[in-house]
């Protein structure tokens, strides 16, 4: 039988499709360690959408274990989720998105508060790395 022949992939510009740490990777401005030292740090300190939702007085705990328990099954996000069970509205959902993005730590912050990189140079690779994403689009 003969072998199928796979479609070779397009070329994608670099950057695209790309996170920061990875690009940072690619320019050998850190290492792969010190990158995934920056997402755990990233991980453990911004907050789940659930837990603004509870701060906010939006959602009870056993309302979050709700939604929780119905997104393993749908595996859609959790604020989609906690929408499509009418436990918050779009408004609320929305204000939600807007502060988690306001209070996330991003990576290249990270970094730098972890003296992996000078914030210069975090910002200078920052400013190349969006341009090129946006030529790629």
């Amino acid at each position: 039988m003969p072998k199928k022949r796979k479609k070779p992939e397009a070329q994608k510009p670099s950057g695209v499709n790309k996170l920061f740490g990875e690009y940072l990777i690619e320019k050998g401005l850190i290492s792969l360690e010190q990158r995934d030292d920056a997402l755990a740090i990233q991980n453990s300190i911004n907050h789940r959408l659930g837990i603004l939702a509870s701060m906010e007085d939006i959602l009870s705990v056993s309302q979050i274990f709700d939604v929780l328990s119905e997104q393993k099954d749908t595996g859609k996000p959790f604020g989609e989720t906690a929408r499509l069970l009418n436990l918050i509205s779009d408004s609320q959902l929305s204000e939600l998105l807007e502060r988690q993005r306001g209070k996330r730590l991003r990576v290249g912050e990270i970094l730098v508060g972890l003296l992996y990189l000078e914030k210069e140079e975090m910002e200078k690779e920052l400013k190349k790395f969006s341009r090129a994403k946006k030529v790629g689009e």
